[in-house]
């Protein structure tokens, strides 16, 4: 019977406290950011690289990499790639 009763018991207290996580990240909203800073950088990594058919190798026939200057690839610091054309010549 007493085993019963603390099932039961924990069982309760199990979900409330579910209950009040759930509530409470639902009532929880994101912090207003009120400076006029940047958050996001990017970090330029570096130039692109496409795969160009080479008629003049014959040996190993299919594309080969070729690097395309006029656009560089970079991280930003939340984790996606982005790209910008360049306007310099290198």
């Amino acid at each position: 019977m007493r085993a019963k009763y603390f099932k039961v018991v924990g069982l309760g207290a199990a979900v409330a406290a579910f209950a009040s996580v759930c509530i409470v990240g639902i009532h929880a909203g994101p912090t207003k950011n009120t400076s006029s800073a940047c958050l996001v950088t990017t970090n330029w990594i570096g130039c692109l690289v496409a795969g160009k058919e080479d008629t003049v190798d014959r040996i190993a026939p299919g594309p080969h990499p070729i690097t395309v200057r006029q656009v560089e690839i970079g991280l930003r610091s939340d984790g996606v790639v982005v790209w910008r054309s360049t306007s310099e010549v290198r």
